[in-house]
């Protein structure tokens, strides 16, 4: 009697045990929705940097991406001790053991899925929670008109045209980087600083070594050009294609995250700002070209329905080395979009549909938008020119 009541006390245990740490384990991975945005203002101004230093004191160690070998080396390990777990739990099942051996593993997979989530919380997920930006920059809240996006417009055009005319070509007339890829990681990551110091942002300050990506042309399948991992606090860059026109923006947004950003609109937005402050011609080039064509879009939409003339940038005749540089990103992409379409007819997997599919859920768990979260308005690059641009060319 007293055998079979120390039995059923351990199987009641074992199924407590179980369900808190599913519990525990579900709010982990949801508790940053709960966070007050005040709590999450302070936790990334002040703890958040010191926290992360651990991780990315230890990533200066290496200039290879310590998440990409990870993977490399770990993924096929996975998949061997998967098969052993198979192995096992049939040999349970033949000796009347399957049930404890099921609880132990689901216990253990629990353990690290509890101890994962919340070091992602504390390295990303409460990051979300934390002041816009655009709030902490403090823009105009005027009313905008057409005449606001025109002369925002005028300001990109130009800022774009001066900073191509001072890059240096290839022999097909296509923009390169000034200097190489750790040169431009090192200056990106001084110039998100300094760009948080000017305008308000409390970015961190620690130095964050940006990693390039060995397999970055499989990476591309995924059309995905740049990953922050939470758990090592490391930036990885796909440097397959370093389009002039779109890689210094992507190596700032990644820098973003490891210092404390978690919103791809936050991201987005710093990093194109950022660019377009810079002293180097190619981070202006990058980031004035995506402040232009966001305008050009929405201010053609403005005049096709207000009866407006569209200030005709896109046809003059300094717009063809932009348009060269456009031309070979595209290019670049229509040869991926080439593989991506073979590997679907041979395995009937779209890696970049699959992918997109992905990061759309993993964002929209942390109460992003979605993939749309990407997509910075465009009266933010508006009002950031009112604010302290067309002030200052007025004065």
């Amino acid at each position: 009697m007293k055998i079979n009541s120390k039995k059923k006390r351990r199987i009641a245990l074992r199924i407590v045990l179980a369900v808190v740490l599913t519990v525990l384990t579900l709010a982990a991975l949801i508790a940053n929705r709960f966070i007050p945005q005040s709590v999450a203002d302070y936790y990334s101004a002040k703890i958040f940097p010191y926290l992360s230093v651990p991780a990315q004191t230890f990533n200066m160690l290496f200039h290879f991406s310590l998440t990409e070998n990870i993977i490399v080396c770990f993924v096929p390990l996975i998949i061997v001790g998967l098969i052993f777990w198979l192995v096992i739990l049939i040999k349970k099942f033949l000796s009347h053991g399957a049930l404890l051996y099921l609880y132990k593993s689901y216990r253990n997979i629990m353990v690290l899925a509890l101890v994962a989530a919340i070091i992602f919380q504390a390295m990303h997920g409460i990051n979300y929670r934390r002041t816009d930006v655009v709030d902490s920059i403090e823009l105009t809240d005027e009313e905008l008109t057409y005449e606001d996006y025109c002369e925002a417009l005028r300001w990109a055009y130009i800022g774009m045209i001066e900073a191509r005319k001072q890059l240096g070509e290839d022999y097909n007339g296509v923009a390169h980087m000034q200097e190489s890829f750790e040169s431009s990681a090192l200056y990106a990551c001084s110039l998100i600083d300094a760009f948080g110091e000017e305008y308000g942002v409390p970015v961190s300050e620690n130095y964050v070594r940006a990693k390039p990506v060995s397999m970055s042309h499989y990476w591309s399948y995924t059309y995905i050009v740049g990953a922050y991992d939470p758990f090592l606090s490391e930036a990885n860059i796909n440097t397959d294609h370093m389009g002039v026109e779109e890689f210094p923006i992507t190596l700032c947004h990644e820098l973003c995250h490891a210092k404390g950003y978690a919103s791809e609109t936050d991201c987005n937005t710093l990093s194109t700002l950022a660019c377009c402050n810079s002293t180097r011609a190619d981070f202006r080039y990058a980031g004035f070209y995506e402040v232009f064509w966001n305008l050009y879009a929405v201010t053609t939409v403005i005049a096709d329905a207000t009866g407006e003339v569209v200030p005709q940038y896109a046809l003059a005749s300094d717009m063809e080395p932009v348009y060269r540089d456009m031309r070979a990103s595209s290019l670049y992409w229509k040869q991926i979009d080439k593989e991506v379409d073979s590997i679907k007819e041979s395995l009937g997997i779209d890696i970049t549909e699959t992918s997109d599919k992905v990061n759309d859920s993993f964002l929209k768990s942390n109460g992003e938008s979605g993939v749309d979260s990407y997509h910075v308005p465009d009266s933010v690059y508006v009002r950031f020119y009112k604010t302290y641009v067309g002030s200052s060319e007025d004065a």
